[in-house]
């Protein structure tokens, strides 16, 4: 009898252990250089959003894959389910994927002009008299997509594509070949800072729209809203026990859902 004991003892360990390693996932992240909400995948800084997705996940026993490509095919690698989620994400960017019910960041977006530009943004009619540069498969607000969408195959809006499409444009706007770029401040300010030109470019308006970022996984994926739980509930945790506060530190950011 004791030897029965011994052995249903064993056997339930074993499932207990085969249960929980069948649960080890490895949840590959997709999205294109987006600093300081990710960057370099092999950096102690891979951004604020990869950290929270790391410690979320490592606290229930997945492993992260986080990888960068460039946006339109994260969406659509995410979409198609070769991969799990991407950051970074507005709801517009991806309706159909599937989003935590908490924000994990907001973005407000500026337009930036070479140092000498005497031109301002006021207005979706002020855009016409300029070169836009924007970035392939991104969502700015609805005008201005309706906007980018009427003008895509005329001069005044220029799509850049590419896992470094932000550096493009920045280099396009220097050499002369469009007059203003729509960016993310932290994102801009950081990228300016790298190329070591933040003297030579300038804030020129701002756009009358703010969007809420997310991570956003893929509609077609059984396990899409297993992670989405885990995130949605982990951000709260975070909040609360102190750990997204530290992160934010980590990159000069403030937690803007506490405005």
């Amino acid at each position: 009898m004791k030897n029965n004991y011994f052995l249903y003892g064993l056997l339930c360990f074993w499932i207990y252990c085969s249960s929980n390693v069948a649960l080890a996932d490895t949840v590959t992240i997709l999205s294109d250089e987006w600093y300081p909400i990710n960057g370099n995948p092999a950096s102690s800084h891979p951004g604020y959003m990869i950290e929270i997705a790391q410690t979320i996940l490592t606290a229930h026993g997945h492993t992260l894959d986080y990888r960068l490509a460039p946006w339109k095919r994260s969406i659509l690698e995410v979409r198609q389910g070769h991969a799990d989620c991407i950051i970074g994400a507005y709801k517009s960017d991806a309706p159909d994927f599937i989003f935590p019910i908490n924000a994990w960041g907001k973005a407000e977006f500026n337009f930036y002009t070479d140092i000498g530009s005497s031109w301002t943004y006021q207005g979706l009619s002020t855009l016409e008299s300029i070169r836009l540069g924007v970035i392939s498969g991104y969502s700015y607000s609805t005008e201005l997509d309706r906007y980018i969408e009427r003008n895509r195959n005329h001069s005044n809006v220029q799509i850049t594509t590419g896992e470094h499409a932000l550096e493009q444009n920045i280099r396009k706007l220097l050499a002369k070949r469009i007059d203003s770029i729509i960016s993310f401040e932290p994102v801009m300010k950081t990228k300016l800072a790298q190329l070591k030109v933040s003297d030579k470019i300038k804030t020129s308006g701002t756009l009358e729209f703010s969007q809420l970022m997310y991570i956003g996984c893929s509609p077609n994926k059984a396990s899409s809203q297993h992670y989405v739980q885990l995130f949605s509930d982990g951000i709260i945790k975070m909040r609360k026990n102190g750990e997204l506060g530290k992160i934010m530190k980590r990159y000069g950011l403030k937690d803007w859902l506490r405005e």
